[in-house]
């Protein structure tokens, strides 16, 4: 006859047996899609890599065709791990979903408004009526252009891209009369091919950051901090800059982005589920 084990005994095996399998649940790591999906795996891969070495966890890669579909799984809960995102999403997850701010990426980041180096334009009010392409809401390129244009009667006719690259595409290929790109894209615009000029630069917002998910241990917390903290100190953690591009990370918190998600009411996007 065999022994019969008390329920308390079996539910502590039966959490001790579940262990081992949490611990190799892959993380799974979001970037806000200012790129095209392909583009951002493989430019994230490198970063996806240094914290699988960090934590000897699995890191799996999430992606989105645009902001829309990025914005509905954003404000479902359980959705990811760990994000590198721009202050308005990063502020929305620290008081919505009790995500944590680990490090950031230094200095501050703007959106430029531009139009070909041979369309002379010194004002926005002069594109109204015309084609700018941008990225859609909620991104901070389609705040910035709401800003930018709040006549409800004197508008632009916008034309919503899936990532910046498409944007810049679009201007330099005349389909479009501007567009509303990341100022440190511009930058490395004008300084390999050229071709755009600058009309305006929005005001700047905190560089984008790392967070964490509230199921994220506080083991494996401690490793991605000092990973991304000491990165530009170890041989892997310098390979993984350069191949991403990212400069080394500065030591952040939550209260940093404090405020900034007040941005995504200028969207009135619809609540997700």
């Amino acid at each position: 006859m065999g022994s019969i084990v008390p329920i308390s005994a079996q539910s502590q095996v039966s959490a001790k047996s579940q262990e081992p399998l949490q611990s190799q649940k892959p993380l799974r790591f979001v970037i806000q899609p200012f790129q095209s999906e392909q583009k951002t795996r493989t430019n994230f891969q490198p970063l996806a890599d240094y914290f699988q070495k960090l934590t000897g966890r699995k890191v799996n890669i999430v992606t989105y065709p645009n902001f829309i579909s990025y914005w509905a799984e954003t404000q479902k809960t359980g959705s990811y791990d760990i994000s590198l995102d721009a202050a308005h999403f990063i502020d929305y997850r620290n008081k919505n979903k009790d995500f944590t701010v680990l490090a950031k990426q230094p200095g501050i980041i703007s959106i430029s408004l531009i139009v070909s180096e041979d369309n002379l334009v010194f004002d926005a009010s002069e594109l109204i009526g015309k084609k700018i392409a941008t990225l859609g809401p909620p991104s901070i390129a389609a705040v910035r252009i709401y800003e930018l244009f709040n006549n409800p009667v004197r508008q632009p006719s916008i034309i919503e891209v899936d990532n910046t690259g498409q944007a810049m595409s679009m201007l330099l290929s005349g389909k479009v009369d501007a567009a509303m790109i990341p100022t440190p894209l511009v930058s490395v615009q004008m300084a390999g091919e050229g071709g755009v000029a600058v009309v305006s630069t929005s005001d700047s917002i905190p560089g984008m950051a790392i967070s964490v998910s509230p199921t994220v241990s506080s083991e494996i917390r401690e490793k991605l901090l000092k990973g991304l903290l000491t990165a530009d100190k170890s041989e892997s953690g310098k390979k993984m800059l350069k191949q991403t591009k990212l400069n080394p990370f500065e030591k952040s918190s939550n209260k940093d982005y404090f405020g900034y998600s007040k941005m995504l009411d200028e969207n009135e996007l619809p609540a997700g589920q």
